[in-house]
């Protein structure tokens, strides 16, 4: 597998089995200080994520599942200069509202966050 720069990866490790009881998430995020890993926008929205899974009534599973990672917010949404769109084209579109600088910033959710989170239960 080739690793592109541009892209921020999660590696993550989730167990609930080892230990009847007791359960173990382990996220590291690539290319991210691990000084500064605790302001990291993409560790707060995975443990958002996690934390509303876990007081979420309708849960299915006792973890997140992470078989499907999109985007959530706009601000998770990004211009793929090789590619000459948005990133993530299934759930993001280009889209100019006044005031946007640059390309990246008029990607955005082509539908809302509240449908995209239920797929994380």
């Amino acid at each position: 597998m080739t690793r592109s720069p541009r892209v921020k990866y999660i590696t993550f490790y989730e167990d609930s089995e080892s230990i009847p009881g007791k359960r173990t998430a382990v996220w590291e995020l690539d290319k991210a200080s691990h000084r500064n890993i605790v302001r990291h926008p993409v560790l707060m929205r995975e443990l958002w994520l996690q934390m509303w899974h876990d007081i979420h009534p309708d849960a299915k599973s006792r973890f997140v599942t992470k078989a499907k990672r999109g985007p959530l917010r706009d601000e998770d949404c990004f211009w793929d200069y090789g590619k000459a769109r948005c990133a993530w084209p299934e759930y993001c579109e280009y889209r100019y509202i006044f005031g946007d600088v640059h390309l990246g910033q008029s990607c955005r959710l082509k539908n809302s966050s509240a449908d995209l989170t239920l797929h994380y239960l």
